[in-house]
């Protein structure tokens, strides 16, 4: 090997730009490195290098990088996975200010030698598949995220030594390896559609959140405009127009169940009960306040109670 790509000795450490761990010593030595990377200034371009004996993953977060690798170069954008084989001679080609990435090191096992207390052909099945990963980058989904997330929480915070520690975190890098499989397996535009469907959900279940285009766009490795084409195709209504309606739908559930007008435009980032009355008008074509006393009629007609009959049923 010449002196340009050397085989990569990683010096551990745990700061807020770099975390650089080893699971060694949780019983996990098939992953030597567990890596996150979030800069706040802008790195120059990193030497070629190898990992001798073991697989490189990573997961970008954000930011608009390039890998090169044995001599190729690969898009590395958010929500996409970056596999480097044993013997790949590569780097990213530099670390803009901002990007942020997860990464592992997967060391493979010696003859003979067993990974995550599997059984033979288990540890064989696993080693296979991490073996014939796809050199370069695929797209994942979010459980690939979530699981690094995950085993970087059970980390910093289960009692070390502990034999529940151990356990848990070993289970979490099975889940890890198998999730980063499964994703390579998984044709490109069906991620594109389950990122996409994902969103979607979350939209539904958090209307509250803030959406902003370039960061949502940017988190599913889209362009802004390629996701609003997506998205109206997918659902039919532009995504501001269906985040909107979302929003207006879970006012009249938190309107339903008794909260104010006022703390419903609150609670759903409106930026004023004016501003909520006229879209929730312009959807329903009646005003918040309307609508709601509407509502309450109808509820006390369909449990047969008036105003005054209700007093009386309290009053005796």
């Amino acid at each position: 090997m010449n002196r340009h790509q050397p085989d990569r000795q990683f010096s551990y450490m745990d700061t807020p730009e770099r975390r650089v761990l080893s699971l060694e010593g949780d019983g996990v030595a098939c992953i030597p490195v567990l890596g996150y990377d979030r800069y706040r200034k802008n790195w120059g371009e990193p030497p070629l290098h190898v990992h001798k004996g073991c697989i490189e993953v990573s997961l970008c977060l954000r930011g608009d990088l390039m890998a090169e690798a044995d001599g190729r170069m690969y898009p590395f954008r958010p929500g996409t996975v970056l596999v480097c084989g044993t013997k790949a001679v590569h780097r990213i080609r530099a670390y803009p200010k901002g990007m942020s990435k997860y990464w592992f090191l997967f060391r493979m096992p010696l003859r003979g030698h067993s990974v995550l207390d599997l059984p033979p052909a288990e540890a064989d099945a696993l080693v296979g598949a991490l073996t014939h990963l796809p050199d370069g980058t695929f797209g994942v989904t979010e459980d690939v995220k979530r699981l690094f997330n995950i085993l970087f929480k059970l980390y910093d915070e289960l009692p070390r030594g502990t034999t529940m520690r151990r356990l848990r975190i070993r289970s979490a890098v099975l889940a890890l390896l198998l999730a980063v499989v499964d994703a390579a397996t998984v044709p490109a535009r069906d991620r594109a559609e389950v990122r996409l469907e994902r969103l979607v959900r979350r939209m539904e279940d958090h209307p509250e959140e803030s959406y902003p285009l370039d960061r949502v766009a940017e988190e599913m490795g889209f362009s802004p405009s390629n996701l609003l084409v997506r998205f109206k195709r997918l659902t039919g209504l532009p995504l501001h127009a269906f985040l909107l309606n979302r929003r207006i739908d879970r006012a009249k559930e938190l309107m339903s169940d008794g909260m104010s007008v006022a703390a419903a435009a609150h609670r759903l980032g409106f930026s004023s009960g004016q501003h909520f009355s006229r879209h929730f008008k312009a959807i329903t074509g009646l005003a918040p306040r309307d609508w709601k006393g509407g509502e309450q009629a109808a509820l006390r007609h369909t449990l047969g109670v008036t105003p005054t009959s209700r007093l009386n049923v309290l009053d005796r």
